[in-house]
């Protein structure tokens, strides 16, 4: 079984995917990382310099690619979970887990990083949070992201809320690797 973590930049999708998939002995994905590695670039690099239509096509392809996964983890980027054949995708392969964090925490750990093209300012970045949600919320599950948790502790909510299917198929997934 595949798990695609979504939520906006800052949401932890990254750390969070890293800890639950070591708990659950599934290998990582993360598909900004994929990207940066395929085009030998950052992702700022990249809206840089093919624009953000580019990277979309670039990011749904390796997205497609999760499919020859038996079982993963794959952290999504902020906005992959706001197309509607990305979303029919995941849900067809996956499960999706929104990691919902309020906008002052996601605001207070993304700081001033100017790794994040799409975080150009304080009131753009806000609207962008207001205008994914309802896509987010479309996820199979959500976890709620507290600002005095740490990764393992919200690694540990989300195991007992997966269903027992999920966790299941983990394990036979680890058994067949070994």
């Amino acid at each position: 079984m595949k798990i695609y973590l979504v939520g906006f930049m800052g949401s932890g999708k990254t750390t969070v995917g890293r800890e639950l998939a070591a708990r659950i002995d599934a290998p990582f994905f993360d598909l900004d990382d994929l990207i940066e590695s395929s085009e030998r670039m950052s992702v700022r690099e990249i809206f840089a310099m093919h624009g953000e239509p580019y990277f979309r096509k670039r990011e749904r392809d390796l997205l497609r690619s999760t499919k020859h996964l038996d079982a993963a983890v794959i952290a999504t980027g902020g906005g992959t979970f706001t197309f509607d054949e990305n979303i029919q995708f995941i849900q067809a392969e996956g499960l999706s887990v929104y990691l919902s964090a309020p906008y002052a925490l996601l605001r207070a750990r993304i700081g001033d990083k100017a790794d994040r093209p799409l975080f150009r300012d304080d009131v753009s970045a806000h609207e962008l949070y207001a205008n994914r949600i309802r896509y987010y919320r479309m996820s199979d599950l959500t976890i709620e992201v507290r600002e005095e948790e740490t990764p393992a502790e919200i690694v540990e909510r989300l195991v007992l809320e997966l269903p027992k299917s999920v966790l299941e198929s983990a394990k036979r997934s680890a058994w067949r690797r070994a």
